[in-house]
């Protein structure tokens, strides 16, 4: 194991610990707070879902660990995935059996869905398949975004802002609730690809303070677009004229904004860059600017082509990118 990737599975799971602890503590302390947030009906017995929230605070202590111990993590790391993995089949069934709306899609996501790349990750490290998933993961973030911005353009655009009257839009979401759902799921996987695009990158930042600054920032980044989509799939278009504005904001001009600001970090960092490779660089992050001053404004066609552009460069970028440096780790191999 790499001494970046070693520093890295040490920060993912002392994030995993802190994050464990202070839901188990907030479920424990204030066991009602859940259900009034994701707006559902009280349970007649709270102190049930205090347990759980101490269950989920006690993996947190075996994370603690495990990123003290990675010589011994193996076992921690291997029931955390296990337990993120069951959590979203039993949510899937609450969900299916109506005992909970879709709303409640944010707690599988940061309970369960973003630990699950760097966990298996960890358990597969030393392996061929850790190997070929990394050098995998430019290609897989070009290709996944790619797909996202299709759908953009054919499924969801008509229940966006490109749509002038808001009525028009919530008609299009009822009509097509699967469709909406899983474009956004797709923006999610996105997302997540692009922060393990970051990650890959990173490794190849000689100065690796400002590569897991860079990395920490996409992070945020990616906890603001998670956000704004499991608003999309869950809470629209109930609260239409409330959540979608909020959505816009979190993943237009947060998570875009802080995903331009790591990639430029990175850029700068990167030694020895091909010119045309740099070029389509500083093409995407310029176009990423500029959708975050368009959702500032409120301007949607802006936020449209500045979006097509960001992403017209980025995706053959990341490409070009992962070309490049894997055929230099290759020829040190």
């Amino acid at each position: 194991m790499s001494p970046y990737r070693t520093q890295l599975y040490r920060l993912v799971f002392a994030a995993a610990a802190v994050y464990n602890v202070a839901f188990g503590l907030w479920a424990a302390l204030r066991p009602r707070s859940f259900f009034d947030w994701f707006d559902l009906v009280a349970p007649l017995y709270p102190s049930i879902w205090a347990c759980l929230g101490m269950v989920v605070g006690l993996y947190g202590l075996g994370y603690a660990y495990a990123a003290r111990h990675l010589d011994r993590a193996a076992p921690f790391i291997a029931i955390g995935l296990a337990g993120k993995l069951l959590g979203p089949a039993g949510w899937v069934l609450a969900v299916r059996s109506g005992e909970w709306p879709i709303r409640t899609v944010a707690l599988v996501l940061f309970n369960d869905a973003i630990w699950w790349v760097p966990f298996a990750l960890f358990l597969l490290e030393g392996t061929r398949a850790a190997a070929a998933l990394r050098r995998s993961a430019p290609y897989v973030c070009a290709v996944v975004n790619l797909a996202a911005l299709v759908a953009m353009a054919t499924a969801l655009r008509a229940g966006t802002e490109m749509v002038p009257a808001a009525s028009d839009r919530i008609a299009y979401v009822l009509a097509h609730p699967v469709t909406w759902r899983a474009g956004w799921a797709l923006w999610m996987a996105a997302a997540v690809s692009l922060v393990a695009f970051y990650a890959w990158w990173a490794d190849y930042v000689e100065e690796r303070a400002w590569a897991l600054a860079a990395l920490a920032i996409a992070t945020v980044g990616l906890a603001g677009d998670l956000a704004g989509e499991a608003l999309l799939i869950g809470w629209v278009p109930r609260d239409y004229q409330r959540v979608a504005p909020l959505a816009t904001l979190l993943t237009g001009a947060v998570a875009n904004g802080l995903y331009t600001v790591a990639g430029i970090i990175l850029t700068l960092k990167t030694p020895s860059l091909p010119r045309s490779v740099r070029l389509l660089a500083w093409s995407a992050w310029t176009a990423g600017a500029c959708v975050t001053v368009a959702t500032l404004a409120r301007a949607p066609f802006a936020i449209a082509i500045a979006t097509t552009l960001l992403f017209l460069s980025f995706c053959p970028y990341a490409v070009l990118l992962g070309r490049d440096l894997n055929a230099r780790t290759n020829a040190e191999s």
